[in-house]
């Protein structure tokens, strides 16, 4: 951008009769930039004008929806597209990105037991290799409620008996 300096070093070279290459060279610009300036017969203003955004019609609508709750980028391209809105999704978005810290957050309660009450218990079968051997295995996976103690038991049979056994040892152990 242009200074009010540069401005007067413009005119003054111009009035000379130097061209505006040279003179574009002598600013380090374009020539293009030179023409603008004496075309707008002055020096630059430092202001920009404020661009209007295809947005700014729907915005009272967003913040609406803002306000009920409705805080999901999708929902609200939606229902502005539905009055109108021509625009895409992220020019939507740079205008949500600022807001999102105002969101209230969802608390998470979470479900506390007592010790000794509950138990999660998850299972799978692997093919792995042993000494050599493809065998299946079977892993028995527990969590428990109170204390989040973590425990695991690998078995080679499938049976109930030695599937108890992986629970039976993480809840006497």
């Amino acid at each position: 951008m242009l200074s009010k300096e540069d401005w007067m070093d413009i005119k003054a070279q111009r009035h000379q009769g130097v061209y505006l290459v040279d003179i574009a060279a002598d600013l380090g610009v374009h020539p293009k930039t030179i023409r603008r300036a004496l075309q707008r017969g002055g020096p630059p203003s430092g202001k920009r004008r404020l661009r209007r955004s295809i947005l700014d019609p729907y915005k009272d609508q967003i913040d609406t929806l803002l306000r009920d709750g409705v805080w999901n980028g999708v929902v609200i391209l939606r229902e502005i597209q539905a009055a109108g809105y021509r625009g895409g999704v992220s020019i939507l978005r740079d205008y949500l990105r600022p807001k999102r810290p105002l969101r209230q957050s969802r608390a998470t309660v979470r479900f506390e037991t007592a010790p000794a009450q509950q138990l999660q218990n998850g299972w799978n079968e692997l093919d792995v290799a042993i000494a050599g051997v493809i065998e299946r295995v079977y892993v028995s996976v527990n969590t428990l409620g109170y204390s989040r103690g973590f425990h695991f038991w690998c078995e080679l049979h499938k049976d109930a008996e030695h599937n108890y056994d992986g629970l039976i040892r993480v809840v006497s152990g």
